[in-house]
């Protein structure tokens, strides 16, 4: 799923659930598929196996001898905002895969994503333009999926709006970020990286793409952060410019609320 090609059989939810069964005790292979998929439900899946892999790149499982047993700490598992949490912790690791590349194209995009067709299965071919691997429309219902649950947009219809105002969050909350202190712009992408590459490619620009500067307003309007500009100072990021935040255009200083 994140290593190759992204699968629309291994959704979040499905993953989550296998982690939830084998947190207590490991579990054979095919016992934890009967536990999933039962046989009296005569649907004849073949999931398991997508879901599972997916558990197992993402480092949340570990299979050995054909026994599958949880391999991180319970509390990462506790609920799925926690699972959220520290997959978002783990993609730099699949900065090859089709995934990140084509989250890293989505946000490149900037706001000509809207001028694109807003069902997303049908952006197959732009993508496979962008990242220079071959995309489907399956593959972009995958995406569709873990990008919504990873907070990198919000879900309207069959489109994802760019904002990584949860993605954003799950970083901070992960990084050694103190609340109730001012960073320079430079020192809180710092911060968060190279978690954040995914979405921030190109730090040396020193400007925000579309996707990231909605996910920070987002998260100052949450009271999360209060994003300022103090005069004559040198280390300056630029958001990208919407009428309705003209005030904002360019920041110096991050505080964590």
């Amino acid at each position: 799923m994140f290593k190759e090609k992204m699968l629309t059989t291994a959704i979040p939810e499905r993953v989550y659930a296998l982690c939830k069964i084998v947190e207590k005790n490991p579990i054979s292979s095919g016992e934890l598929k009967d536990k999933m998929e039962p046989d009296f439900l005569g649907n004849g899946s073949v999931y398991f196996n997508d879901y599972k892999n997916a558990a197992e790149e993402l480092g949340l499982i570990t299979i050995s001898d054909d026994l599958i047993q949880l391999a991180v700490d319970a509390k990462t598992v506790k609920n799925i905002e926690n699972m959220r949490r520290y997959i978002n912790t783990q993609l730099e690791k699949f900065n090859n895969g089709q995934f990140y590349k084509v989250t890293n194209a989505y946000f490149e995009k900037e706001a000509s994503m809207f001028k694109e067709d807003k069902n997303i299965a049908n952006l197959g071919p732009l993508f496979t333009e962008l990242t220079g691997m071959p995309v489907d429309a399956v593959a972009m219902r995958a995406w569709r999926f873990w990008a919504s649950f990873l907070g990198f947009g919000y879900l309207q219809e069959m489109f994802i709006v760019p904002n990584a105002c949860v993605f954003l969050s799950d970083l901070i909350e992960s990084s050694d970020l103190e609340t109730k202190t001012r960073y320079s712009i430079s020192e809180f992408v710092e911060k968060i990286l190279p978690m954040s590459n995914i979405v921030i490619s190109d730090p040396e620009s020193r400007k925000f793409n579309y996707g990231v500067s909605n996910g920070l307003r987002a998260l100052q309007d949450l009271g999360k952060i209060r994003m300022e500009h103090i005069m004559d100072q040198m280390d300056m990021w630029t958001l990208y410019p919407l009428k309705s935040y003209s005030n904002d255009s360019t920041i110096t200083h991050i505080t964590i609320l």
